[in-house]
């Protein structure tokens, strides 16, 4: 028995006068041919919709397809919300040009299950129909339908129905339903005036819900309307979700703008008029493909024309795959994951004339133009070709291609998911090592930071080459130079301090096992500058006095300080003076005990506290300020956080 939740939709495909739309009159009860040309012709022009109830009374969607060749483009719009197929082949014709070109569009389209109704049984001998039924299991050998059931029948006189009906339910028994969860996307069928209501658009959610109350961007376009009513199947819904039949009632939003071939979501407005795929060519194709085919694309309910341009060859062969990039003639509301069939006129192929020769996937959408050959684009897209069967995978893929660590709210547009289901992905991901949480609420990929390590560590290695008597790197001056997000940048360096590739050195990062190239002259006198700085405690030289003194040029004096500074021997408190850690600390106690006699002191204070001139009092109080020991408040100074904490104060 199918299951009541079940979401599934049914389709018809097949020739022209094969009989799909009388058996949907005998499924459904419902006349799905409701144009005055396709009642006069005979034959279906337009999709239709018709509810199906199914053995357990529940209700599910049939879409009528057009099965003549001037309307296969409707065919191929419609098959895109088609998880069940109906096969139908007539017994009196057996298989003909569109039941081939039916099947490779839903092959294309990623449908994989359904039956085969074999029809008109009431005008053919037992012989026939028994001839047409081999036939047609020769025929799906090797499709999807090929362990299809095979049903003949009658919609004139109902003969063989209960085994269709039968062989019906299994078939949507085993069918994936619809997932309800991401962001809500419909493609529209079509939208229609009723008098009294307004607008009304209706088509198949491909996923997501939506509520009355919503608001939905339409894209291309980008105008934003609220859902004021709903219909699934026909009666009246507060809850519309992916794999039914939904119609809408907008409002906010011009009618004329509501066309087929349109979007109605929740989440970006990307409207790319550019996306790559990886493109599948049927196997009668008769001849490779060449670079820049100009075919018809359908996507969704749209069909626009494009230019087929090869990512990884000239051209493709008969049956063979590659990455392409697709450059339409006009913007769509195109989304990663969708499938797409091209048409195209081949030479060789039905003398001319524009037919299906292949179909896949989008995998990224561009608003730049791709060249050919280049590997680190064809690993991108395999990688997100991969990914692309699971949510989990595909969110992965996602936070590993962003240049900065992402929040769930900030992964729903690339992810097309809600932000509870990014967080609880994040969740898992993180729990399985494949993320990290490098700040509150905020994730990185594991291969993310592995990446920003090694930029890293060649801007470290390129810093050693440039300035061999330098120790290392300031790590401010790291992050700057990697150009890197601050907490991924920080990640990275706890992972290569972690790992031993780096090593902190005073004030600066250094690659491991790079020493200092410094000659015994320059080792001597380094020594006699820190001695000096030590010796001159509160009070030392400038550079400029330092290189009187020692009779060295000015230059070499600074080189040597800034050695100083990075082993962490000395600390530079503005461009000018440099000083001895130990009697910066020793002013250190100094501000402490000031401020146990008082919450603030002023310059003045400070400076006769430590028994020198504003020269080296105030380079010490900005400093001060920069480590959070003192917090300027005007012309006098408060305790910061590190002095509180020294000080045992809240």
């Amino acid at each position: 028995m199918s299951e009541p939740g079940k979401r599934v939709m049914l389709g018809t495909a097949g020739h022209v006068d094969h009989g799909k739309t009388a058996l949907v009159r005998l499924l459904t009860g419902c006349e799905t041919d409701t144009l005055a040309a396709e009642k006069q012709r005979g034959l279906t022009i337009e999709l239709g919709f018709a509810p199906c109830r199914m053995a357990n009374e529940r209700i599910l969607g049939v879409v009528d397809v057009p099965g003549h060749v001037d309307f296969i483009r409707n065919m191929a719009t419609g098959a895109h919300g088609i998880d069940v197929v109906i096969l139908v082949v007539a017994a009196d014709d057996g298989i003909m040009p569109q039941t081939r070109e039916h099947v490779d569009i839903l092959t294309l389209m990623g449908v994989r299950g359904g039956l085969v109704a074999v029809t008109k049984i009431d005008m053919v001998e037992p012989e026939m129909k028994e001839i047409v039924v081999e036939e047609v299991g020769e025929f799906v050998r090797g499709t999807f339908l090929e362990a299809a059931a095979i049903c003949p029948i009658s919609s004139i006189t109902g003969e063989g129905f209960d085994g269709f009906f039968t062989a019906l339910n299994a078939a949507v028994d085993a069918a994936e339903p619809h997932d309800p969860g991401g962001l809500f996307r419909m493609w529209i069928e079509r939208s229609f005036h009723v008098k009294g209501f307004g607008t009304v658009v209706s088509g198949i959610p491909v996923s997501g819900s939506v509520v009355i109350g919503d608001r939905l961007r339409l894209l291309p376009g980008g105008p934003v309307g609220r859902v004021r009513g709903m219909e699934v199947y026909g009666s009246e819904a507060d809850v519309g979700q992916a794999g039914e039949c939904v119609a809408m009632n907008l409002a906010d939003i011009d009618a004329a703008e509501l066309t087929r071939g349109k979007v109605l979501c929740e989440g970006p407005s990307d409207t790319p008029s550019m996306v790559e795929a990886e493109l599948k060519l049927l196997d009668h194709v008769p001849r490779p493909v060449p670079d820049y085919l100009e075919a018809h694309v359908y996507i969704g309910t749209a069909e626009v024309m494009a230019n087929v341009a090869m990512l990884e060859t000239s051209q493709l062969a008969p049956g063979e795959s590659g990455f392409v990039q697709l450059r339409m003639r006009q913007p769509l509301g195109a989304a990663v994951g969708e499938r797409f069939v091209i048409r195209a006129s081949v030479a060789g192929l039905a003398a001319g004339r524009v037919t299906t020769i292949g179909g896949g996937r989008i995998l990224g959408l561009s608003d730049r133009r791709l060249r050919r050959r280049r590997p680190w684009t064809i690993e991108l897209l395999a990688k997100r070709r991969d990914a692309l069967g699971s949510r989990r995978a595909w969110c992965a893929q996602c936070l590993e291609e962003s240049p900065a660590p992402l929040a769930p709210a900030e992964l729903t547009g690339p992810a097309g998911l809600k932000e509870a289901e990014c967080r609880q992905i994040l969740a898992l991901l993180a729990a399985d090592g494949l993320a990290v949480e490098v700040e509150p609420g905020r994730f990185a990929h594991r291969e993310s930071i592995a990446r920003a390590a090694r930029t890293l560590r060649e801007a470290v290695e390129a810093f050693h080459d440039a300035n061999p008597m330098r120790l290392g790197i300031e790590a401010a001056a790291l992050r700057a130079e990697a150009d890197l997000p601050a907490s991924l940048a920080d990640e990275a360096l706890r992972s290569l301090l972690a790992d031993g590739a780096l090593a902190e050195h005073g004030t600066v990062l250094a690659a491991a096992g790079r020493a200092t190239e410094i000659s015994p002259e320059d080792r001597r006198l380094f020594e006699q500058i820190e001695a000096t700085l030590r010796e001159a405690r509160l009070e030392p030289p400038l550079p400029a006095v330092l290189a009187e003194t020692l009779a060295q040029p000015l230059e070499r004096i600074n080189d040597m300080i800034r050695m100083l500074v990075d082993g962490g021997s000395v600390l530079r408190l503005d461009p000018k003076v440099a000083m001895h850690r130990d009697a910066v600390a020793a002013a250190e106690k100094v501000v402490v005990g000031l401020f146990r006699e008082a919450n603030s002191f002023e310059t003045v204070r400070f400076r006769d506290a430590l028994g020198v001139s504003r020269k080296f009092a105030v380079p010490l109080l900005d400093y001060f300020d920069t480590v959070k020991l003192t917090v300027r408040a005007g012309s006098r100074r408060r305790p910061g956080a590190r002095a509180k904490e020294l000080l045992g104060r809240a």
